[in-house]
């Protein structure tokens, strides 16, 4: 497996390239779809080659044109607790230009640390863990030998000088797993 930055601005989106198959893991605002066509293309990742896209967070510049992508042919996955916030997530990214509302298949929601139905529906070997401190929705993708992919939450920074229970635990989550790479929404990776 192996792991492609295809980001644009200033946030990071990961194709994760698992026996020529691609997992997208987050996407661009609402109207960018020409930005991530043309990261693809730079990388050569042809379309059809991604059968799924999964989404840190509902913020517009992680999720905003993820219907666009699901027109194309590419599977919306999402963890069980993100489900309870799409609702309120379509409302507030209605005021975004070129916004498609966001619509998810029952049988692509997945429990957050269900390995077996990760690997059966994404034939990668991963898990969802519920990581808030960013937002409630907020989810870390973890896979397996290769790292994890955190969105949003904030890097633990023995400089502050106050502590975010909600980040605390969020990290000290990812901590417990055997992973120690980790891939951010925005900034180079980091090691745990």
């Amino acid at each position: 497996m192996n792991v492609i930055n295809i980001g644009y601005g200033s946030t990071n989106y990961y194709a994760i390239d698992c026996q020529n198959k691609y997992l997208l893991i987050d996407t661009g605002l609402p109207g960018t779809l020409g930005k991530m066509a043309s990261q693809l293309r730079k990388y050569q990742i042809d379309w059809k080659d991604i059968p799924y896209v999964m989404v840190t967070h509902f913020h517009p510049d992680h999720c905003g044109i993820v219907q666009e992508l699901q027109s194309m042919g590419v599977a919306l996955m999402i963890s069980r607790t993100q489900s309870d916030f799409l609702e309120t997530a379509n409302e507030s990214m209605k005021k975004f230009p070129g916004f498609k509302e966001i619509k998810v298949e029952a049988d692509n929601i997945i429990n957050e640390s269900d390995k077996a139905s990760f690997i059966k529906k994404l034939v990668i070997p991963g898990y969802i863990l519920h990581t808030p401190g960013h937002s409630d929705d907020s989810i870390s993708i973890v896979i397996e030998g290769l790292g994890i992919f955190t969105g949003d939450l904030p890097l633990m920074n023995p400089m502050f000088a106050e502590s975010n229970e909600m980040v605390d635990k969020s990290w000290a989550l990812l901590r417990s797993t055997n992973e120690r790479k980790v891939f951010p929404g925005h900034g180079p990776h980091a090691i745990l």
